[in-house]
């Protein structure tokens, strides 16, 4: 990934990359980038110039006016805001995204996706319901559930407390582990870069 993007203070400059089975950690203050970068590999947000590839597709190049659309693009996002839907059920947000048709595979992929997480008995709750760890988790999973090929957890630990944050640290490093896919964090925690990265990008 090479992108620009003019923002208010500053103009965002940043070229990296990221292999399967690494963990790189977007590491700096509030307001650096880190976020917008992780918006416009996800499509949300257009930079105003360079390049963004997956697997060597291109999914963006302002040059040659490529820009796949951000549900073609193969990405698992995480907001901070854990992007849940409050009008579903647990269940319901697992398998919104998924792209297998079956509803019968459907359900099995999401009581696998639950059970790795240890909340099959929450399916049926909502997301007001559970608590911001447990959120956390279900947020995760979800974006698991449409067979990503890269995944983006932006500041994944901000809304928890540090006790609990703690604890998810080490099921999500157990977890990401097991998937061993590229995955892109975004945290201004030194601890999250300490437990979970194997490489950080500087964004101070």
């Amino acid at each position: 990934m090479k992108i620009q993007k003019k923002l208010d203070d500053f103009v965002l400059d940043k070229e990296w990359e990221v292999r399967k089975g690494e963990v790189i950690s977007l590491f700096g203050p509030s307001g650096s980038g880190k976020s917008l970068s992780l918006q416009a590999i996800a499509g949300l947000v257009t930079p105003d110039d360079g390049y963004i590839e997956i697997n060597e597709q291109l999914i963006f190049h302002k040059e040659r006016k490529i820009c796949v659309p951000s549900r073609d693009r193969g990405i698992g996002y995480v907001p901070q805001n854990y992007g849940l839907f409050p009008h579903m059920k647990i269940d319901e947000n697992i398998m919104f995204g998924m792209v297998e048709k079956d509803k019968n595979i459907k359900e099995e992929k999401m009581m696998k996706l639950l059970s790795c997480v240890g909340l099959e008995n929450k399916r049926n709750k909502y997301p007001q319901h559970l608590s911001g760890g447990e959120k956390q988790r279900v947020a995760i999973v979800r974006a698991l559930a449409t067979n990503p090929k890269v995944l983006l957890l932006d500041e994944p630990f901000s809304a928890v407390d540090i006790p609990i944050r703690k604890i998810l640290r080490n099921e999500i490093k157990e977890f990401l582990t097991r998937w061993n896919m590229p995955v892109v964090l975004v945290t201004h925690d030194p601890e999250d870069v300490e437990v979970l990265a194997t490489e950080v990008v500087d964004y101070c």
